[in-house]
């Protein structure tokens, strides 16, 4: 079965690409499947959410770019930790089959980043996947790195979603962020745009529904809103995605519709 490799990405930050990469991997933790989380940006959110509970590894993505280019490609497991995860306040932290390799601040270095042999860290990577058994992988893209889209678009993903806050910003933004995936596609013909959908959505402000009206008229559209909540956020504060924080609510619903869509997009890609 080919493995799923997802990037989040936006050129705006605070649009909860990071959040929506933690509960995207507790959703698909919970069918069962195993998941890789690489955090490429550099404010490490996503990082410190999945392993409050763990040891980072000796070092992250960021190492193991710069591996790939003289060691073979078991040198990525001293750069991967399991998350481990709290059920309840009171559970002991387990591993329910997701795995980050974090990152760090050297990753906003544009000079180091240049030197690396992005084509020997895909390979390595792919090799590591592969060993490992992973069903997907989700990278959690910075807001703007030229460096970092060219090595994630052309030897690391297959598929991109946006996240996109519900402000006229991020509308008026969406059009730019589109011709970047059309250049990466030049890179990677293979790349495709499952879609964009909105992050922090409040369903009884005026604003944010003309924002959805306006969104809806892009054929890229995912028609799922996720909530503007609480325990999204909590979710992340506890280092517990939304599918093992609560039990049931809006919030978790939407996120659980959100990976039926993803799934149900990328089936379609065939």
């Amino acid at each position: 079965m080919k493995v799923k490799k997802l990037a989040f990405i936006n050129g705006k930050g605070g649009v909860g690409k990071s959040t929506s990469v933690v509960h995207v991997a507790g959703v698909l933790s919970k069918m069962g499947k195993k998941v890789l989380v690489i955090d490429l940006d550099k404010q490490r959110n996503t990082s410190d959410t999945l392993l409050m509970n763990a040891e980072y590894p000796s070092g992250g993505v960021f190492d193991a770019m710069m591996s790939s280019m003289t060691a073979d490609w078991t040198c990525l497991y001293d750069f991967t930790a399991k998350a481990l995860l709290q059920t309840r306040a009171n559970a002991s932290p387990k591993h329910y089959g997701i795995d980050c390799m974090p990152a760090d601040i050297r990753l906003e270095n544009e000079n180091s980043l240049g030197i690396i042999d992005a084509q020997s860290f895909g390979n390595s990577l792919d090799a590591f996947v592969r060993r490992e058994g992973y069903d997907w992988v989700l990278v959690d893209m910075p807001p703007s790195n030229k460096t970092l889209n060219a090595i994630c678009f052309s030897y690391i993903v297959d598929y991109i979603i946006v996240p996109f806050s519900s402000d006229i910003y991020s509308v008026s933004g969406y059009g730019d962020m589109m011709d970047t995936v059309q250049s990466a596609r030049g890179l990677n013909p293979g790349l495709n745009t499952l879609g964009v959908y909105l992050s922090r959505y409040m369903a009884n402000c005026a604003v944010d529904k003309h924002i959805r009206d306006q969104l809806s008229s892009y054929n890229t559209f995912i028609d799922v809103q996720i909530p503007l909540a609480a325990d999204v956020r909590e979710g992340i504060m506890f280092g517990r995605p939304i599918s093992y924080y609560k039990k049931s609510s809006k919030s978790r619903s939407a996120y659980e519709a959100l990976v039926d869509e993803i799934i149900k997009r990328i089936d379609a890609l065939g």
